[in-house]
Parts: C-alpha cells; structure tokens; sequence
C-alpha cells in the first residue's frame, strides 16, 4: 500500500495529465500526514491486532469522494476500479482488501472528533502561500454566509406512552427552519471569510439556519483571526450584517468598516452611500463565487451527513477542494504566461 510499489510506480504515468494526479503535485502531503498522527487508539497503546489503513491515504480517499460527489459506497467502488484514485491515495490492489464503505465513515468520524478540519484547511492554505499561488497576509476579510439543506427529510413524528409523548421533529436533530423570501428551507448557514485578493477560503463555520447572520459576525471574524495569525485591515460583507454592534465592534477591534449600508423606513441612502456600496460589491463577489464553487462543483448546496459538525467538516473539505482547484488554475494561467513571455 506504499507509493513506492511497482503498481504506483507504473500507473503514475498513464494518469499524470489527469486533474486529480495535478491536485496531487500542489501540496507537501506528508506534512499533511504529521497532522493525521493519533487518530487510531492503536497508534497510542500500540496493540496487537491488523494495521490499519494509513490515515494520510484515507484522507486523500475522503477528499475524493467529496470532490466527485460521492457517497461511501460509490466512493469504495471507484476505489476499486480508477487507477487514478489508487495512485493519488497510495492504495496498490495488489496489496489485499480496500478500505469498505463503512471504514471510510468511521474514518471521517474520526476526523470530526479530532476537530482537525480547520488545522488542515489551514495548512493547505500555508502551502499555497508558500508556492506562491496564494497572497500572504492578505489584508481584508470578506464574509457572508449561504444555506445548506439538511440531509434529513423535515418531519414530525409523535410516539405515544403512558408518561408523556415523544416528539422527534427531524432526524437531523441540530437542522432548523428557515424562511427566505417566499422559500422555506431545512438545514443550516455555513459561513465563510476568503481573502480579498484571490477569494480563497480562510475559515468556514455552520450554524442552525435559524440563527441571525448579523449576531455572528465578531464570532466569525475572531475564528478568522485565530486561523490565519492576522487581523484583517478590513471587513467586507452585505447588508445582512448591518448593525450598529457590529460596526462597534470593528472600530473597537482597529478593523476597517465595509459593511454595506441599509436604508431604513423614512431614511434612504444618499447617493455616497449607494456608491459605496456598489464599491464593496465590487470586491465583495468573490465569496460568492467561491459559495457558489462549493456547491456547484462539490456539492455544498446539500449535507451528506447528518449533524451540526459533520456538516461543519463538509465544508470544510470543499473549501480545501475549493482552495487547492483556484490554485491549480492560477498555477496553470502563471505557466502559460511564463511559457508565452518573449526570451
């Protein structure tokens, strides 16, 4: 099951013009893999019993199987018969059984119960700042949140006893209601800050949808913050977070305020204020772009699982997915124009 055995070895260049082999080259993954060490007790008390299979490969697995849209079934199918699968996760057929369905989902508990989604999203960050594909220190925040429907079925069911009834009103117990217009929706908010340069994704955080966007802005600029090491020049966000304690808090925190202003009943925008807020639209596009990246290309728009979280870590593995596919293309574009600069 190493990278080294004759089966990898031979099959990396039949797939080295695939986009999975090129997401493969960005990053440093055994600096990944020093991340992933004491996921399995066995590592700790260093029993007996069958190795298990290698966290660094199980990860990339996961990965995967959230960039193709794939539920862990389908997920261990395509294991077995893509060769540009085996050779991106390390796993040699020749070696004996693949890791089921079922091994994939406890591995991602895992993963949800170490907290480690943000630790990870973060150093893929740091490694494309380090190769150049991504600004360092990036000096604005732009921050805005988008619906995730939950992947429970919305229902209520009463059970009758002789104490007291049971009411269940979803199996998705953390999930709430929210209503949006005229639309109805089921699920959570997933929040997001990206850099203002590039628009990668900095810090991801969900919440029960029916929780206000406006109360959760310090919450998420001081995750923000933890993350990245640097506090932002500015914040840039919609109207949603337009309130007199948040722009209280960015003064209080030395941030600039772009928050976007709303007009009230008897008090329309003057005209600077209309332009400054089509100057913060401007800018403020790129996250969502990158919401709409997610859900488009790796399947945000619904949760997979069920739970505040898992779906939490879902997001975060599209923002990684997200983040690592800008920089391929950014990578590409700098290539191409370094290949066609004159001599």
């Amino acid at each position: 099951m190493t990278t080294e055995s004759f089966f990898l070895l031979g099959a990396r260049p039949l797939i080295e013009d695939t986009p999975t082999y090129k997401l493969h080259q960005l990053i440093d993954w055994k600096a990944i893999g020093a991340q992933l060490k004491g996921l399995y007790r066995r590592e700790l008390t260093r029993g007996g019993g069958p190795e298990p299979y290698a966290p660094l490969s199980m990860f990339k697995l996961m990965l995967l199987g959230q960039w193709h849209g794939l539920s862990d079934a389908e997920l261990e199918r395509a294991l077995k018969v893509r060769i540009d699968f085996m050779v991106f996760c390390g796993f040699d057929p020749s070696a004996g059984e693949m890791p089921d369905a079922s091994t994939i989902c406890r591995f991602r508990n895992r993963l949800v119960q170490a907290k480690l989604d943000q630790r990870l999203l973060c150093s893929i960050n740091r490694q494309l700042e380090a190769i150049g594909v991504k600004v360092q220190g990036s000096t604005g925040a732009i921050v805005d949140a988008t619906i995730i429907e939950s992947a429970a079925r919305p229902r209520v069911t009463i059970e009758v006893s002789e104490e007291e009834p049971q009411i269940t009103t979803s199996a998705d117990a953390d999930a709430r209601w929210l209503k949006k217009g005229k639309q109805s929706y089921h699920g959570y908010r997933g929040y997001a800050t990206t850099d203002t340069e590039d628009g990668y994704v900095q810090h991801v955080e969900v919440h029960p949808a029916n929780e206000a966007e406006v109360n959760k802005l310090p919450q998420i600029i001081e995750a923000h913050i933890a993350a990245t090491g640097a506090t932002p020049d500015g914040v840039l966000a919609d109207k949603g977070y337009a309130s007199a304690a948040n722009r209280q808090y960015l003064r209080e925190r030395g941030i600039t305020d772009f928050i976007q202003h709303k007009a009230t009943r008897g008090h329309p925008l003057d005209a600077v204020l209309k332009a400054l807020n089509r100057l913060i639209g401007t800018v403020r596009y790129k996250v969502e772009q990158c919401f709409g990246t997610m859900k488009r290309r790796f399947h945000l728009d619904r949760a997979r699982y069920f739970g505040r979280a898992k779906v939490q870590a879902q997001m975060c593995w599209a923002a990684i997915g997200f983040n690592l596919l800008k920089a391929h293309r950014k990578l590409m574009r700098l290539q191409t124009q370094g290949a066609s600069a004159p001599a």
